[in-house]
């Protein structure tokens, strides 16, 4: 038995060596090999070879169920590994290298299977017995090629879309407002501040600006934009720093507030944010003092 689980051993860490660095890379190549070769070798050290021994030893004299009883003696203990490492099994196979372990130790399993085993390699069983790592590579693989794919052709969509165009409809004039755009595929690498400042006497360059006698509602348009929007005013009212939040294209501002320009945020359900600024002269000066 020692003389062929070896040869199981050597040629399952040469496979596992082999392979997960490909299948399962990390930033960089040089990175990947010596993550799997240190980390992984330390696994299939403590855990891959004491697993291959006990299950040699405990499936030698079965007549039955022994194919079945040496997949879960390889497959449980690397599972273990995977919740101690990546956390509880429910969100395993949302992260692609937990299943590093588990693969591994399907690797360790066909091989066992077929040097201690001794299966037949014309059977129907084989053909199942290969598919093992290509399934679990799949399972935990599989989701993230899926969003990765769904994020590509997202963004490729957006590029030939083009970003969304600002204008402002104001007492029955148009105006074309200067804006800053974003995307990323999950929404959260878009960051931005919700910095507003007082009005100056002068114009300030690249924002617009408005004169409100009374309580206004701002009628935004976004040409090149999918969906509906949520937009976000960010100002001050003398006092303290509001925030308002509207869905849609509309939203109202008061008069009774200091001059200023205004930080308005839009975002869309596409993960799309543009950012701007509206001045709003109300003849309560501040002469550019901070709030």
């Amino acid at each position: 038995m020692i003389k062929s689980k070896l040869k199981v051993i050597f040629l399952s860490i040469v496979l596992v060596l082999l392979l997960t660095p490909i299948l399962f890379p990390l930033e960089s190549y040089l990175q990947t090999v010596g993550t799997y070769t240190l980390v992984g070798g330390i696994l299939m050290i403590v855990v891959g070879i004491p697993v291959t021994f006990l299950a040699g030893v405990v499936t030698r004299k079965m007549k039955q169920y022994a194919h079945i009883v040496n997949f879960i003696i390889h497959i449980l203990p690397s599972l273990l590994v995977s919740i101690y490492m990546f956390g509880l099994a429910s969100p395993l196979f949302s992260m692609p290298y937990a299943g590093v372990p588990i693969f591994a130790s399907t690797i360790f399993y066909v091989v066992d299977e077929i040097i201690y085993q001794k299966i037949n390699l014309r059977g129907r069983f084989i053909k199942g017995i290969f598919l093992l790592p290509a399934a679990v590579y799949l399972l935990y693989i599989g989701p993230s090629l899926y969003t990765g794919f769904l994020t590509r052709q997202t963004s490729t969509q957006i590029n030939e879309k083009g970003s969304p165009e600002v204008s402002l409809t104001f007492d029955g004039e148009e105006i074309p407002i200067k804006s800053s755009y974003c995307w990323t595929s999950d929404g959260e690498g878009c960051v931005y501040g919700t910095e507003h400042f007082p009005l100056p006497e002068e114009k300030v360059n690249n924002v617009k600006e408005i004169t409100m006698t009374s309580p206004a509602t701002l009628d935004f348009s976004f040409e090149n934009s999918e969906g509906e929007p949520t937009i976000y005013a960010y100002y001050h009212d003398g006092k303290d720093f509001k925030e308002i939040e509207e869905a849609g294209n509309k939203i109202n501002i008061p008069n009774d507030i200091p001059e200023q320009a205004i930080k308005f945020v839009v975002k869309w359900d596409n993960n799309e944010m543009v950012k701007f600024f509206v001045g709003v002269r109300t003849g309560i000066l501040t002469n550019g003092r901070t709030f």
